[in-house]
């Protein structure tokens, strides 16, 4: 991924930030004829020291399943705040742009086992439960149900080996059009409202 130095973001921190609160993306392999094989899915990413794994899961009857062996070369692109921004609220004439965060995730992708994938399904559901008044627990559905979804179902683990983070946030702009092209986004639509905020966070953070 090409990405100016203005806008590379390279403290581990913030990386693991940000991947921890988007945690839905393109998961990309190269099929047969060159072409990428892509499929949208959620993922469970893990941290040990910098070291990054993501493990996922699909439908077996899914094409993409066939390359998930002998550790194949695949990607993750995981896509942040983002939005047009309008050079109207700008000091001075210049040209309109759009800012965005994203993280590309390259690594080596392998099956997991069938018990890798119950520990896999655990996590997932623990994670994107923990916040609700009643969580779903998986050990409490029937086990007859679970095990006929389990086998429709293929687990995968990507080891990341390159981690790429790109944040285009205005930060290469003056302090008074930062804060107008905040004030502007603002009062946009939802993804520019949303963006405006990963901007402000981002401020704070490097103030």
């Amino acid at each position: 991924m090409y990405v100016p130095e203005a806008f590379q973001v390279t403290d581990p921190s913030t990386i693991r930030r940000f991947l921890e609160q988007h945690s839905f993306g393109m998961l990309m392999i190269n099929g047969h004829n060159g072409f990428p094989i892509v499929t949208h899915l959620p993922f469970l990413i893990q941290f040990e020291d910098e070291r990054i794994t993501v493990e996922g899961h699909l439908a077996k009857a899914n094409p993409m399943v066939e390359y998930f062996n002998n550790g194949k070369p695949a990607k993750i692109v995981i896509n942040g705040a983002h939005g047009y921004v309008s050079s109207s609220v700008y000091g001075h004439v210049n040209v309109p742009t759009y800012n965005y965060q994203t993280a590309h995730l390259s690594g080596t992708i392998d099956l997991l086992s069938a018990e890798e994938l119950q520990v896999h399904l655990t996590k997932t559901v623990q994670q994107y439960e923990a916040n609700r008044k009643n969580p779903i627990q998986i050990n409490e559905l029937p086990r007859e149900m679970l095990n006929a979804y389990m086998n429709e179902i293929s687990g995968f683990r990507l080891t990341v080996f390159k981690t790429e983070v790109a944040f285009k946030l205005s930060q290469n702009r003056n302090e008074d059009d930062f804060q107008r092209i905040i004030d502007d986004l603002k009062l946009g639509n939802k993804d520019q409202q949303q963006l405006a905020a990963a901007m402000l966070q981002w401020e704070k953070k490097n103030q």
